[in-house]
Order: C-alpha cells, then sequence, then structure tokens
C-alpha cells in the first residue's frame, strides 16, 4: 500500500462512515498534493499541524467568533470580491480564534497564524480550504481558489450572513462619505484604541468587530508581512469532522509562485 491516501479509513465502517479526501496525503512527510481547476499545487503542513505546541510561536487567544450559520469567511475583509463562504460547513455556535507571533528571527512579533478551533485536537489530515466554483467570477479567481489577496495587510473570520452585513455597512459608508475611507476613518481608529490594551494583548495587530445590526462579529488580524496572496487550511480528524481551520501569513504567495 503506498504511503498516500486517498480516503479516510474505519475499522468499524458501522460507526464511522467513509471520507473521500479531495487530495493526496503523505502522513510521514506532511506533504499534500491537491488538483485545483485542473492544476496541482503541493504544501507541506509540518509547521503548523500542532500549532498549540509548536515552541516557534505564542498562541495568543483573541477571543470568541459568533458563527450563527456555520458558514466561514476568510479574506481581506476590505477585498470584498473574495468574501465568500468555504465549501463546508460547521456547527452554528461559538468558536475560539487564536493569533500565532513568531518568537525568532524576521518574523519575531509578527502574525504567522491565525487558527479558528472547532475542535481542541490536532488535525489528522490537512487541504487547502476552497470556496465554491460557482460562487467564483472567472478563471483567475478558480485557479487561485484556496489562496486569497490582501491589500490592507489585514485579514479576518467571519460568518458569511455577518460578512454580507458588514459589506452591505461598508457600501453605505461610502454612499454618504464620497470621499471617505472606511478603513482608515472607521476601522484603524478601533486598532488605535486597542494599543491601550496591556502590551501582552497584542492589541494593536487585532480587533474584534461587530457590524451594525449584525448578531456576529468579525475578527480581524494583521497579516504578517503585509499584502500578498495566502492561503486558508483545513484541519480533519480521522472521523472526516473539520476541527481546525488556518490561515497562513509566514510567507507571501504570488500568481508566479503558484
Amino acid at each position: 500500500m503506498g504511503i498516500f491516501n486517498n480516503f479516510f479509513s474505519s475499522k468499524n465502517k458501522t460507526d464511522v462512515k467513509q471520507f473521500k479526501l479531495n487530495s493526496e496525503q503523505n502522513v510521514k512527510t506532511k506533504i499534500v498534493k491537491q488538483t485545483i481547476f485542473g492544476e496541482e499545487t503541493e504544501f507541506n503542513y509540518s509547521d503548523f499541524a500542532n500549532l498549540k505546541n509548536n515552541k516557534y510561536y505564542h498562541r495568543f487567544l483573541t477571543g470568541e467568533l459568533k458563527l450563527p450559520t456555520g458558514k466561514v469567511v476568510c479574506t481581506d475583509p476590505m477585498y470584498q470580491a473574495l468574501g465568500k463562504p468555504q465549501n463546508w460547513k460547521i456547527e452554528k455556535g461559538n468558536y475560539k480564534v487564536y493569533l500565532y507571533f513568531g518568537l525568532e528571527e524576521d518574523f519575531a512579533g509578527r502574525v504567522a497564524y491565525a487558527e479558528l478551533v472547532i475542535k481542541d485536537v490536532i488535525p489528522t489530515y490537512w487541504e487547502l480550504s476552497l470556496i465554491s466554483e460557482n460562487d467564483l467570477e472567472d478563471d483567475f479567481e478558480k485557479k487561485i481558489n484556496g489562496l486569497y489577496p490582501v491589500e490592507r495587510g489585514l485579514s479576518c473570520f467571519t460568518d458569511y450572513e455577518t460578512y454580507k452585513i458588514f459589506e452591505k455597512e461598508v457600501n453605505d459608508f461610502y454612499k454618504l462619505n464620497k470621499s471617505g475611507n472606511f478603513y482608515i476613518d472607521i476601522l484603524e481608529k478601533q486598532f488605535r484604541e486597542n494599543e491601550n490594551l496591556t502590551k501582552d494583548s497584542y492589541g494593536e495587530d487585532w480587533i474584534n468587530y461587530k457590524p451594525q445590526n449584525a448578531i456576529g462579529n468579525i475578527i480581524m488580524f494583521g497579516t504578517g508581512y503585509g499584502d500578498g496572496l495566502y492561503p486558508r487550511y483545513v484541519g480533519y480528524d480521522n472521523n472526516g469532522e473539520i476541527v481546525k481551520f488556518v490561515t497562513d501569513f509566514i510567507q507571501i504567495i504570488t500568481e508566479s509562485e503558484k
């Protein structure tokens, strides 16, 4: 039997249903091969497989994310074109969001990873987290699926319902403020207010934003070195249940490198 496995298996198939992955997993090298829009891509998850116990990062709890629909959005909050849900969903509820700050070398003090914890266990399998191709506008968006562009050095986790309310809030702002800037006039002010928190709160690197009239919230955070294309990953346990969702800011990925 080869090292790469295309599906989950169980000794007792009446208790755990077989779950088919959309990738090849090498559990020894932690390399994943995944075909996206007809092209094979490859990544290694060894660095973020067990972030909680990774000595190169400081784990910081920003708070809980409220997900009224269980449909997760991860994008630059000011880049509305890709404010779409992942092609999977989880149970409605509140889930903890952690940021991981680098402790060594050039990444010291920067956000290396952001993690949405559904279950605080180590995933067995990882894949690039995709948006349904039916929700994407063109071949370029489909080709970079699993990545998302950042133009303001900012990313976020939120619920799709909350993001749509936020999107309307931003559009309404510009209707009333033709020469305004939502990031500078609204968001940057909240980041500055967070600077008044204690030093160990990393307040200047994140905010917990609640759009007007929204049930849910948006946890926004800085993206390591700033602008670029960044990947999203979804982690599964042995039973095929989603347990972690991670976005990675350690390495800026460009279209030419994909």
